[in-house]
């Protein structure tokens, strides 16, 4: 997970990229559909994934695993 030091800018940080998924969050979506319409956000998966992880680590998100959605929390 990037975060922000001498050599990583805020705009590179997983923290940054989280609070603009966060605000484009609309409703329900699967993550698949929630990548592939945000993933100019992301460098890679790998990068979405973790800002996923810290989205739900700090309640912003919860994951409904009977409909396999991410719903804003």
């Amino acid at each position: 997970m990037l975060v922000p030091n001498k050599t990583v800018s805020i705009n590179e940080s997983c923290i940054y990229r989280a609070s603009l998924l966060l605000a484009k969050l609309e409703g329900d979506s699967s993550v698949e559909e929630l990548y592939c319409n945000q993933k100019k956000l992301f460098i890679d998966m790998a990068d979405f994934i973790d800002v996923l992880d810290l989205l739900f680590i700090l309640g912003k998100v919860i994951l409904d695993e009977e409909n396999g959605v991410i719903k804003h929390a």
